[in-house]
């Protein structure tokens, strides 16, 4: 039996924390598939049903029915997450860009915040153009409003939010802020927000993976862009992403 040397132990060492790893992260994807695959059937009764309540003028159960499709899609959404973060710890991440209308997307994810604003007491408010077209991957911007939105209203203390969109056209530039009027985040903690499961200091107790603003920025870089925060305890936070607006 021959000794190891310190440099071939090491080197055993990383590729069996490697193949962990990449176990790991394979475990995660399969997971979320599996977690995912059955609520797909779910979320199209539940929209049938919604229809035909609207159709038929059936109101008294509206309420609920939009409180469990708000469930769903939570759920839904939680689980894309988890896959999203196998596939970029993987390198696998892939950008399916398209051509289409950033102020439609926006509009829309923003109306189905609109009960979550609803309930937390707050106004959301979306201020776009008309049109604006360019070309993304639309899945990730619906991601990257997803938890922006979301994170606005939850630490947004009742208080306005605003979505906003514009035009860089001399930089050829898409500008995306989300602005919230609420707790705000500690200056120690604004850098370290973006790494993975971490959040600021005052909302540990919230729940959450502490995954989202890092999954953000993963996606805004992967598409080219900035993201950049703006904060002060006690008057809110203003994420701003910056998105070259045709990817090649």
């Amino acid at each position: 039996m021959t000794d190891r040397s310190p440099s071939d132990e090491h080197d055993r060492l990383v590729a069996e924390l490697r193949e962990q790893i990449a176990a790991r992260d394979e475990f995660i994807a399969i997971a979320a598939h599996e977690l995912r695959n059955p609520m797909t059937p779910i979320v199209a009764q539940v929209q049938l049903l919604i229809a035909r309540a609207k159709r038929d003028n059936v109101t008294t159960i509206l309420p609920g029915l939009f409180a469990l499709e708000t469930a769903v899609d939570h759920y839904m959404r939680r689980a894309t997450v988890l896959l999203e973060i196998s596939r970029i710890n993987a390198g696998h991440l892939q950008l399916a860009l398209e051509e289409f209308d950033l102020c439609e997307v926006v509009n829309d994810c923003t109306r189905k915040y609109q009960q979550l604003a609803n309930h937390a007491g707050s106004v959301l408010r979306c201020r776009v153009p008309t049109m604006l077209t360019g070309r993304w991957d639309r899945l990730a911007i619906e991601q990257i409003l997803d938890n922006l939105i979301s994170n606005a209203i939850r630490y947004g203390d009742s208080k306005p939010v605003d979505v906003e969109v514009d035009l860089d056209a001399g930089a050829d530039v898409v500008v995306l802020r989300v602005v919230d009027r609420g707790i705000g985040i500690h200056p120690d903690d604004r850098e370290r927000i973006f790494d993975r499961f971490e959040r600021a200091a005052g909302n540990k107790r919230d729940g959450g993976f502490g995954i989202g603003l890092w999954l953000t920025h993963q996606l805004v870089r992967a598409q080219g862009g900035e993201l950049e925060l703006e904060s002060e305890l006690g008057a809110g936070s203003t994420f701003t992403i910056r998105l070259p607006r045709h990817q090649v």
